[in-house]
């Protein structure tokens, strides 16, 4: 058996334990994948060798411990009531209710988060069927992750581009729009009436929450602009650390908030994803698959459009696939970041794929919430994803 064979095994191998592993713990299985496509193309030393310089990279260490704070922030606002107080005093019509209050719950990172949208979308649904309301609450609820700076889901796939995410967000923007308006025709519209709001908006019960969303991507891109730091990531840790400290300020009862927060939300799951992701590219970029994948002659746009979109349905998730097509790209076209163009269309492909999946939870936990029949939500998102694609493509024949 060939060598090339071998790593070509070994690689496919991989991918498998991505894709199967994801459902169970997706940094382990990265931190697996890792591993068994090291000891395919690499010897054992080598292998560890670049776990052990992920593991002692200053600046890989400082990313990890940044993003590790997100979910730990989502679960201060989730109990202190922090994300109620912003929903209940954004007094909005109904359509606008039904897009933007999911959209605000899915900046929280935590597991099972459809499920604290839901309740919001059934109430001001009102006799809206269940799959049109599933429909809404899984396509609204991830729409910020286009262009919400300290969202885990771009910015992982940011760092695998070998961009910033400030970067890509001007490129974001456009496709976050065509979303919003693409869910306005397909799921929006099929609502009716309006809100009955109990109570007065209160910008005194608004501003505090929502400060805690706001401040810290504010203070990163300053902080980024002034100081220009040797490790990059620090402007981050700092930036995420004061969102923090002003989420815990603003409400009493620290250590018990705290306890709870990280009880609910695991950050240590994040810690093992983030360190999983590092582990995985050093590896990959060290072994000789990028000189493999590079004497293949493919497509780019099957490779960011099509495998995108399949990997995300696949999946049932926005990291990984960017975790494999963005690597591929970069070795197959010998680049060393991916156009912010290309990672934009990449995204909204593999995004599109994330949402209409039955793979990912917010699907399966929403549909069980609403009592809704999977084969109707299915036949509801085909139009919105058959012309989000033809968008992709048409956008790729344009500007490509």
């Amino acid at each position: 058996m060939t060598h090339e064979l071998l790593a070509w095994i070994g690689f496919f191998i991989t991918i498998a334990i991505l894709i199967v592993g994801s459902k169970i713990h997706l940094g382990l299985s990265f931190i697996s994948g890792g591993v068994i496509l090291g000891l395919f193309t690499l010897s054992p030393s080598e292998t560890f060798i670049q776990i052990h310089r992920t593991l002692t990279n200053p600046a890989d260490i400082i990313f990890t411990v940044a993003l590790t704070l997100i979910p730990i922030i989502a679960g201060v606002l989730q109990e202190t009531g922090g994300i109620d107080r912003i929903v209940e005093n954004l007094k909005l019509g109904k359509k606008s209710f039904l897009g933007i209050s999911p959209a605000l719950i899915g900046l929280l990172p935590i597991p099972g988060g459809a499920l604290f949208s839901a309740p919001l979308i059934d109430k001001a649904g009102g006799t809206t069927e269940g799959h049109v309301k599933t429909g809404i609450n899984v396509w609204f609820r991830h729409l910020l992750y286009f262009i919400y700076p300290l969202s885990p889901f771009l910015i992982i796939p940011a760092k695998i581009a070998n961009l910033s995410v400030y970067q890509v967000i001007k490129y974001q923007i456009p496709f976050l729009v065509i979303a919003i308006g693409i869910g306005y025709i397909f799921l929006l519209r099929k609502t009716s009436g309006e809100i009955n709001f109990s109570s007065e908006a209160s910008f005194r019960k608004l501003m505090p929450p929502l400060s805690v969303i706001l401040i810290a991507p504010i203070l990163d891109f300053i902080l980024q602009k002034i100081f220009q730091f040797k490790i990059g990531e620090i402007s981050m840790l700092i930036a995420i650390s004061s969102s923090l400290m002003l989420a815990l300020l603003i409400n009493g009862s620290l250590k018990n908030v705290i306890k709870k927060s990280i009880k609910k939300t695991k950050p240590w799951n994040f810690s093992l994803l983030i360190l999983g992701v590092l582990i995985f590219l050093n590896i990959f970029e060290t072994s000789n698959m990028k000189n493999l994948i590079a004497a293949l002659s493919l497509s780019k746009a099957t490779l960011t459009i099509g495998f995108g979109f399949l990997l995300g349905v696949a999946t049932g998730r926005i990291d990984l696939p960017a975790t494999i097509v963005f690597p591929i790209f970069l070795t197959a076209y010998k680049l060393n970041s991916i156009p912010p163009i290309i990672f934009s269309i990449t995204y909204f492909a593999i995004f599109i794929g994330y949402v209409i999946t039955p793979i990912h939870p917010c699907v399966g936990l929403t549909l069980e919430y609403f009592n809704a029949e999977i084969n109707k939500f299915l036949k509801l998102m085909i139009p919105p994803t058959l012309l989000s694609l033809a968008v992709a493509i048409a956008t790729w024949s344009i500007l490509i």
